[in-house]
């Protein structure tokens, strides 16, 4: 069965021809005088500032607004597998980590551990959340860019390893511009879906301007859940899933909007204040079982759905006081998730403890039976981020220059997850009139305070010397509850439960059976950097930099484990930036070396806690490299391969405890880290019968990767290789194409489960989607 899942000869045969040609330009005009080819000037913001791509001194690699949408992007899921620099696991849409540089335990994701190590920004915001990724809908987008390796001193925590932008099309003052595009497509063996999609740019004044998108995505299943029983084996009571059973049972839909308002004050200053909304809604689950259950198949006893309402407001005021650039950029995020999710797999195991002590029930019934245990979880989880920015910057132009500021972000995380059995007794509830066995309802508050800065020097016209820092604060804490009805009896005073007199449970247990914690620091962290112009087409660099993420609050009362502390990232870097043969082909790349030390690990495991632990275990390196080689072959023929290879290993033995065994030996691979991405793209554009027209072929290819650190618990992710196709045709302000999706039915494994208990339930299996077929059009007005 596993060799179904490899990269087919087919996909490899393609990839190799697509590599024979030398590959994609992000973007490709061409100059009227003798009909050469040149490759686009690419302006990015990765330094906080309009910068050439070829000027910048940084591993950056961008996905701009013609190929976003050549390549037919709408969500997370599209994008990522054009970024050969990150690499990720998805459970399902919108709930997603990403890595960068080998930076990866395979711990990360619980809402009560550590923060992401890659930064997420929208425009000028940060936007990381724990766990979940902000799923945008990627429509009328100027660029993504990722900037590889730890962004500490501009950037700051959670830029451990990298950080990933989301860049908005802004308001443009005195044009108008509207557009809109709607797709349909069809998923083999799975439902149809469509797309609506529109923008107007509306001029209100010679000095104001308005930008509004809207969107509507619907996404139809192509997993079944088939019947299931699940045989108790202390109660011998007998599960099934009839009533759920469902063809193409996750489905999924995203709705959403975005206003930018552009108002010039005068001549030096300018506010955009925006807002940004999107509601999405999957049901079913987005992982299969394809050795035990078969290809694009699950066993659910409980319906699952996820619904996740989101809006971000924003203000950025851009100006000049005397010859210093200043810029405020200030957020507002608001994000509530509501979710249900099957659990009956801990239901099993359970029984199965239960029955190896000679138990005939794990509940009971309000009539005193033995309950069914079968059980599902509740999630009501609200996420709020404010963030405020406050920088300066000199005149780039001058010899000396500098980039100044001052930062503060509070991000609060208050969940209530609740773990029900339908048919257990109320009275053993840990909610009034409930059936709510267990209950994790706590707060979590991350806080950052920083003072940043950069300097530059041109020590002469071609060499180059910055240095930066960054002095943060990190304040994190974590108050709340979680536990059984029994914990609603007492108090922990110092560590120590302490039982009321009388033994009555009270509630809301949130307010009896207290986790209070905090966890603070301060620090610093460093980036010297030296350039060298060879010429005005060639650049060579070298960097150091380092990067940081904050501790936080252990929930588990375990005697000897406090909470844990920040870990660091310290990156050695070699890159360079060429152009060569008069600008149709572009070079640039980088060779690294990353030291993570003090790594935070969550694991969890019933003989020390049932509750996620974190923390901070030896260390790990990667070796690596990454490179961008874009090419204008011709007039009408771009090409482009982008790569990645990372060989992230253990330097230490990993153990739980100092004289405990070792889960994992030094020279252990990273989790999630494949040693080979890459990205390959050949566009054609050809006029035919007087008609522009267009022929797109696109490869990535993701390497084998582990689920997991520790030997006894880890498998492997094989590789896969996806194939897009597509072709279109445009006219006076129309265009036409049609599209093929994952044209070899490819079954990617993008993450593997395993379910965190003994458990007969198989470790599931998320993937993307199966072969889809697809038609759009597009006007522009």
């Amino acid at each position: 069965m596993k060799g179904k899942y490899r990269v087919s000869k087919s996909a490899l045969m393609t990839s190799t021809i697509l590599l024979s040609g030398i590959m994609s330009a992000q973007q490709a005009v061409y100059a009227a005088e003798e009909g050469e080819a040149v490759l686009e000037e690419i302006i990015v913001t990765s330094q906080k500032r309009e910068s050439s791509l070829q000027d910048v001194s940084l591993s950056v690699q961008v996905l701009g607004n013609q190929q976003l949408e050549d390549l037919n992007v709408n969500a997370f899921e599209d994008y990522i597998q054009f970024l050969p620099t990150v690499s990720f696991q998805n459970a399902r849409p919108g709930v997603a980590q990403i890595y960068m540089r080998g930076i990866s335990s395979g711990g990360d994701g619980n809402h009560s551990a550590s923060m992401p190590s890659v930064g997420v920004y929208l425009d000028e915001q940060p936007i990381t959340t724990i766990n979940q990724i902000l799923d945008l809908h990627a429509y009328d987008i100027a660029r993504i860019e990722t900037l590889s390796g730890p962004q500490g001193t501009l950037f700051g925590a959670s830029s451990q390893a990298g950080t990933m932008r989301i860049i908005t099309n802004k308001p443009v003052l005195g044009e108008f511009e509207a557009g809109y595009d709607v797709a349909a497509n069809v998923v083999k063996s799975g439902e149809p879906g469509y797309t609506l999609e529109g923008f107007a740019n509306i001029p209100v004044s010679d000095k104001v301007a308005i930008r509004l998108v809207g969107w509507h995505e619907d996404d139809g299943g192509y997993i079944d859940n088939v019947p299931a029983s699940i045989t108790y084996a202390a109660s011998g009571i007998v599960k099934d899933n009839a009533d759920i059973v469902e063809k193409n049972f996750n489905d999924n839909t995203v709705t959403g909007g975005r206003a930018l308002l552009r108002i010039d004050l005068d001549d030096n200053w300018t506010i955009t204040p925006g807002l940004t909304y999107q509601n999405q809604k999957s049901t079913g689950s987005f992982t299969h079982d394809p050795e035990t259950l078969g290809d694009l198949l699950a066993q659910d006893f409980f319906p699952t759905e996820y619904d996740e309402d989101w809006y971000q407001a924003t203000l950025t005021v851009e100006g000049k006081i005397g010859n210093l650039d200043v810029v405020y950029a200030g957020a507002y995020l608001h994000r509530n998730v509501d979710s249900i999710y099957d659990y009956s797999g801990y239901a099993e195991y359970l029984e199965n403890v239960y029955a190896a002590y000679g138990y005939d029930c794990v509940y009971y019934t309000a009539g005193g039976e033995c309950a069914d245990p079968s059980q599902y979880v509740t999630g009501d989880e609200l996420f709020e981020r404010q963030s405020h920015e406050l920088r300066v910057q000199s005149p780039q132009e001058n010899r000396l220059r500098f980039i100044a500021g001052l930062f503060y972000q509070r991000q609060v995380h208050d969940f209530d997850l609740q773990w029900v059995v339908p048919d257990m007794n109320p009275a053993n509830s840990v909610i009034p009139d409930g059936h709510t066995t267990w209950q994790t309802k706590q707060v979590r508050i991350d806080r950052e305070y920083a003072a940043f800065g950069e300097v530059s020097y041109d020590i002469t016209e071609q060499l180059t010397l910055l240095a930066g820092m960054r002095y943060y604060k990190y304040k994190n804490s974590l108050y709340g509850f979680n536990g059984f009805i029994g914990h609603c009896t007492g108090f922990y005073v110092d560590g120590e439960f302490v039982q009321d007199p009388d033994g009555t449970p009270q509630y809301p247990c949130f307010d009896t059976r207290i986790l209070d914690g905090l966890e603070e620091n301060t620090g610093q962290t460093y980036k010297v950097n030296l350039s060298y112009r060879i010429d005005d087409d060639k650049m060579v660099y070298a960097t150091f930099s380092q990067g940081y993420r904050p501790g936080g609050v252990n929930r588990a009362r375990v005697p000897g484990i406090p909470g844990y502390k920040e870990d660091f990232v310290d990156n050695y870097e070699i890159g360079w930036k060429t152009s060569w043969m008069d600008n149709r082909l572009r070079f640039n790349g980088a060779v690294y070396y990353v030291s993570w030390d003090d790594v935070q690990f969550s694991f969890l495991d019933f003989s020390v806690s049932n509750l996620t632990i974190i923390q901070n275990v030896g260390g790990s390196r990667t070796y690596g490299a990454e490179f961008d080689l874009m090419f204008a072959a011709s007039e009408n023929l771009t090409l482009s391969l982008s790569a990645s290879y990372n060989d992230a290993k253990l330097t230490d033995d990993y153990r739980r405890a100092a004289d405990g065994p070792i889960l994992a030996p030094k020279g252990t691979e990273m989790p999630f880290v494949p040693k080979l991405q890459f990205t390959a793209i050949a566009r054609y554009e050809q006029e035919i019968a007087n008609v522009p027209s267009f022929f797109q072929a696109a490869y990535s290819y993701t390497d084998d990767s582990w689920n997991n650190l520790e030997l006894d618990l880890r498998e492997k992710q094989h590789a896969y290789g996806l194939l897009n196709l597509s072709a279109g045709v445009s006219g006076d302000g129309w265009t036409f194409s049609v599209f093929a999706d994952n044209v070899t039915d490819t079954r990617a494994e993008i993450a593997k489960y395993y379910p965190g208990y003994p458990s007969e339930i198989d470790t599931t299996t998320a993937t993307n989607r199966p072969r889809s077929f697809g038609a759009r059009f597009g006007q522009r007005f």
